[in-house]
């Protein structure tokens, strides 16, 4: 991955179900999406990432991710 092979990019920010706000950043690559998901909160940093060529399917493995290591469900 390269900067210059970057179609598009943008951060969404939203409360998760336990009320704390997550950061979901998604850049479009021409063949896939890259997206993380960031929360940060009283107990430390979490991060969770995902890539796929669907945007949607992309950001559910990051959420996932994310909510496994940020609340071990």
């Amino acid at each position: 991955m390269d900067v210059k092979d970057i179609l598009s990019s943008r951060v969404i920010h939203f409360a998760s179900m336990f009320h704390e706000e997550v950061e979901l950043g998604v850049i479009q690559f021409s063949d896939h999406y890259y997206v993380y998901a960031s929360i940060c909160n009283d107990r430390g940093e979490f991060l969770g990432r995902g890539i796929d060529k669907v945007e949607r399917d992309a950001a559910r493995q990051a959420l996932k991710e994310l909510y496994v290591n940020a609340y071990d469900r």
